[in-house]
């Protein structure tokens, strides 16, 4: 019994105290291994194993020294923990801060619960007449204090980072580890009535079954914060495409007006050039030529019979002509009325308007664009200058622009899988090649 209590407990109680630790730094950090992009699947795979042991080894180290119970050692390990997480999740420099927080925070937990149990138990609060039962007393409430404590950090981190944190999230990670430490009391003060070899081992067990359900619902809040992201997200590209639609929507209504306007002063022209032919003056027929060619800047260039799209690539190539950006493109015989008009504009306006950052910054940029239908599938090939490679981040690249989101990628692939489609991005040798394929029978239905 005593090596139950005093060696197998505070061993398993370290052991979660450290995975919650880890756990923590991850979720500080926001996404799991950050490995080099050259690195082949074997090589990355390589690379996270070796990862991995380092977490278990510096775990084992930890539980091994703290058998010592040595202050000064089990702070040595709390000050390198951030550089172990630091190196194991690949983070940057701007996490660690975070991290060291992270350490210093459990440290002074632990502290701080050993001398509020030891004063609420001179004080008669507390009591249970064995100390076996006072010690797995201090180390249930130590762990699930300092479990209480890391979710409340990565919180804290998150928020600062811009994340969003539901009430919900706050209250489950406190009332959780709370009910947990009282429901452990309650346990350990009825076991001093029958206090027995078995009474232990059930002690042990409803611990770690407590733990289990704490971890759970840790999961549980970290995937309802995501969900509320994704949500926020696809509210964001839906607010996006809305608003692109809207401008193409007056951009059409004005070229509307626009053809009415140049057909009725086209008419006046040739009634003048009539009238000036017939007293022959050439000088006024000229200037009339030139009134038709200004007239002629004013109207679409044709590329495709779809209406909505043709004005978003007549848009597009009046920006890449203003930015010197050659431009190539080129639609075959198109039918989208598979899709909504909002997810039309959604993918080729930011199609677009990422390949024309990208080759505006070049020194002779071009977007080469193809798009086709064959049978059931649309095929969307673009090409575009760019000679800084893109830093590739989660499904998409990060933006170049300082505090830019760089959404326009991910609305791209979003509004491609919507049509159960797939989409492409690779860089080669300074260009930027997007391929993309959406069925045209897919597709939801408008809410």
């Amino acid at each position: 019994m005593t090596i139950l209590i005093y060696g197998v407990i505070p061993c398993l109680s370290s052991v979660f105290l450290l995975i919650s630790m880890f756990y923590g730094a991850y979720r500080i950090r926001g996404k799991a291994l950050a490995l080099p992009a050259a690195l082949g699947p074997p090589a990355a795979r390589r690379a996270r194993i070796i990862r991995l042991l380092a977490a278990t080894g510096y775990i084992v180290l930890c539980v091994v020294f703290s058998v010592l119970h040595n202050t000064y050692i089990n702070l040595l390990f709390m000050v390198l923990f951030p550089f172990v997480a630091g190196w194991i999740f690949g983070t940057s420099k701007k996490y660690f801060a975070s991290y060291f927080i992270l350490s210093a925070t459990v440290f002074m937990t632990d502290a701080a619960v050993i001398i509020a149990v030891q004063y609420l138990w001179m004080m008669g609060i507390l009591y249970l007449n064995s100390q076996e039962l006072a010690y797995c007393l201090l180390v249930a409430v130590s762990r699930m204090t300092e479990f209480m404590v890391i979710l409340l950090v990565v919180m804290a981190a998150r928020k600062r980072a811009g994340g969003q944190i539901m009430p919900r999230q706050v209250v489950l990670s406190v009332f959780l580890p709370l009910f947990s430490l009282f429901n452990m009391y309650s346990i350990l003060y009825l076991a001093q009535i029958y206090f027995t070899m078995v009474t232990v081992v059930l002690i042990v067990v409803n611990l770690l079954l407590l733990v289990g359900l704490n971890i759970y619902f840790c999961v549980l809040t970290d995937i309802m914060g995501e969900n509320r992201r994704l949500e926020s997200e696809r509210n964001l590209y839906r607010r996006q495409a809305l608003m692109q639609f809207e401008y193409y929507e007056r951009e059409e209504e004005k070229y509307e007006e626009s053809r009415k306007l140049i057909h009725d002063i086209r008419n006046h022209i040739q009634a003048m050039e009539e009238l000036y032919c017939r007293e022959g003056a050439e000088d006024a027929a000229k200037y009339a030529g030139n009134i038709h060619r200004m007239l002629n800047c004013f109207q679409q260039k044709y590329y495709t019979s779809e209406k909505l799209l043709n004005i978003i690539l007549n848009d597009k190539a009046r920006l890449m002509e203003r930015a010197g950006i050659r431009e190539d493109i080129k639609v075959g015989e198109l039918a989208l009325d598979f899709m909504r008009d909002t997810d039309v504009t959604a993918l080729f306006a930011n199609l677009l308007d990422n390949a024309i950052e990208a080759a505006s910054g070049c020194r002779d940029g071009y977007i080469r664009l193809r798009v086709d239908m064959m049978r059931q599938f649309l095929s969307i090939v673009m090409e575009n200058s760019c000679e800084q490679e893109p830093v590739r981040e989660g499904e998409g690249f990060r933006s170049r622009k300082k505090e830019h989101k760089g959404v326009g990628i991910i609305s791209i692939r979003r509004t491609v899988e919507q049509y159960g489609g797939d989409v492409r991005f690779e860089w080669i040798g300074g260009v930027f090649v997007t391929k993309a394929v959406l069925v045209c029978t897919a597709g939801e239905e408008d809410g």
